[in-house]
């Protein structure tokens, strides 16, 4: 199988072992979009679109005096992007405001300001749209600021074209005037007979002559382009009713709810699964412990509880089965642990569980009825017994005090008879002193070595033994199966005991996984996953 659908297959398992978490996204964003969308207040919107033309004919501009007002509040060439703003000031609001029978506080224009908007579409093409609380009102404000805009820059021009007509006029009368003035030094010069100076008296008078007729030119030019201001701005697109308002828009809300919830929690989802430092799935477990899960129970993924729940004994021994089936068939087990050969196995979980025992006991039910005499050690002290008839007698913890010399054959006699034929059990023991629960464990390999050839070996341990920690059981096996509880932490739980395991001498086999998700459909098998040990057939 190629890397990339290894990836995409754990992307979609991961998605939909995390389903309801991304359904309560997607639930949270509808519902948090309608209640918002429903709380927002009704408003309509419409639009008008007016053409400005210059205020003041451009001939006539280039006729002002210096110092002459070219661009006023209403302006005769204002840029586009200011006319814009001019649109949609206070000052034309206000007026707007008057002329609808609105409140005219600054408050209420400032509100009907935040409502509007001007755009500046070309040089002299604008788009005005305003929001209102019902259609028609929102069409008598986008209308009325377009009307009482032109109206405004039209009286303006008027004004301004008067205002120089009339300092046009003022500027021909006193030109006349000062003409009138020269004629009679004009005479007296000539009498005294300075034509000189009478020369040019009558040069002076010619030029305020010109400066008079030019003058009342422009006056009669303004007040004849009195009539045309305007005539080039006109409001060519009047706003009309809208069938629908433009907010609340609760389909379009709920849908963008629902889509940023489905983001999120596909987000969660996968940073859940690949940043999380817990083992959720069963190909995180294999390669936690760079071995293959060889059987697994169904339940839910309970990270937040680091003790396994207690399983139905039926299921128990299914999993115990399965496993001791599947280190027979597979070409996993180069020292033929559980084949028909003899061997020692450990069995130990990564953190306390009442499944273990149970699994071993299994295990060794299972190795007994292939025909095979089978011990199995419960090695666990200070855990709950799987076998009740053995509760109560001498085990284990019994031998600490009895000579090295007579310690084999007082073991051989410790054996009780277990659940199967073949099948034997030494308990763990009365002696409860706490010298003996730490110094038991380390007896197991000598007995391990003292029992007649033929016998398989199967010994329940915890995952630590009191100070001496995993290593006198680890030495008393050839390998050892590992069981794993979802949720547990890759390296504190599992990477660091596999590792202690096969420093020891037990390589884990495989992984029981005890709360697989039912859509983890996965082999379990690492990806890269190679036997560090030549592949040998099980000793017969």
């Amino acid at each position: 199988m190629e890397p990339g659908t290894v990836v995409w297959r754990d992307t979609a398992q991961s998605l939909l072992r995390h389903k309801w978490l991304i359904l309560g996204c997607v639930l949270l964003g509808i519902g948090g979009a309608a209640v918002f969308s429903l709380s927002q207040t009704e408003r309509w919107t419409a639009s008008s679109q007016v053409v400005i033309g210059p205020a003041v004919p451009p001939a006539l501009v280039g006729n002002l005096p210096t110092g002459a007002d070219k661009t006023g509040p209403l302006g005769l060439d204002l840029p586009a992007e200011t006319q814009a703003r001019v649109m949609a000031s206070p000052t034309i609001l206000r007026e707007v405001a008057k002329s609808l029978g609105l409140p005219t506080s600054d408050d209420s224009v400032q509100s009907l300001a935040s409502v509007t908007r001007v755009k500046a579409v070309t040089d002299n093409a604008y788009l005005i749209t305003i929001d209102g609380p019902t259609a028609d009102d929102a069409v008598s404000r986008a209308n009325a600021i377009a009307r009482i805009y032109l109206a405004q820059r039209q009286t303006e021009a008027k004004t301004l074209l008067v205002t120089l007509a009339s300092q046009a006029t003022d500027r021909a009368k006193t030109a006349t005037a000062q003409s009138r003035t020269l004629v009679s030094q004009i005479s007296d010069a000539v009498q005294n007979g300075d034509t000189q100076t009478a020369a040019a008296l009558r040069d002076q008078r010619v030029g305020l002559a010109t400066e008079a007729r030019q003058a009342a030119d422009d006056a009669s030019a303004m007040n004849k382009a009195l009539s045309g201001v305007g005539a080039s701005s006109q409001l060519v697109t009047p706003a009309t009713k809208d069938t629908a308002s433009s907010s609340p828009l609760v389909m379009r809300d709920i849908t963008v709810g629902g889509i940023l919830g489905l983001v999120l929690g596909l987000g969660l989802a996968l940073l859940s699964t690949h940043l999380s430092p817990f083992i959720l799935t069963r190909d995180q477990a294999a390669r936690a412990a760079g071995s293959p899960v060889i059987t697994a129970s169904v339940g839910h993924r309970r990270f937040w509880h680091r003790a396994a729940p207690q399983l139905p004994p039926s299921e128990v021994t299914a999993l115990g089965t399965e496993a001791s089936g599947a280190l027979a068939r597979r070409e996993l087990n180069p020292k033929g642990i559980g084949g028909s050969g003899a061997g020692a196995l450990l069995v130990v979980s990564a953190s306390a569980t009442p499944n273990s025992a149970g699994i071993a006991l299994a295990m060794a039910e299972a190795s007994a009825r292939d025909g095979r005499e089978t011990l199995l050690v419960l090695a666990d002290l200070r855990g709950t017994p799987v076998v009740s008839h053995v509760t109560d007698h001498e085990g284990l913890t019994d031998l600490v005090t009895e000579p090295a010399a007579t310690r084999a054959v007082r073991a051989r006699k410790l054996f009780r008879p277990g659940t199967v034929a073949d099948l034997y059990v030494l308990p763990p023991g009365l002696s409860h002193d706490d010298s003996a629960l730490a110094v038991g464990p380390s007896l197991v390999p000598g007995i391990v070595a003292d029992l007649p050839p033929g016998y398989s070996v199967v010994i329940h341990g915890p995952a630590s033994v009191g100070r001496h920690g995993i290593s006198p059981l680890a030495a008393a096996v050839d390998a050892s199966v590992l069981v794993i509880q979802v949720g547990l932490d890759k390296e504190t739980d599992v990477t660091r005991l596999t590792a202690a395991l096969a420093f020891a001498g037990a390589p884990v086999l495989g992984v029981v996984l005890i709360g697989a998700s039912r859509h983890d459909e996965t082999l379990g098998i690492p990806l890269n996953f190679s036997s560090a040990d030549p592949v040998a057939p099980p000793i017969r």
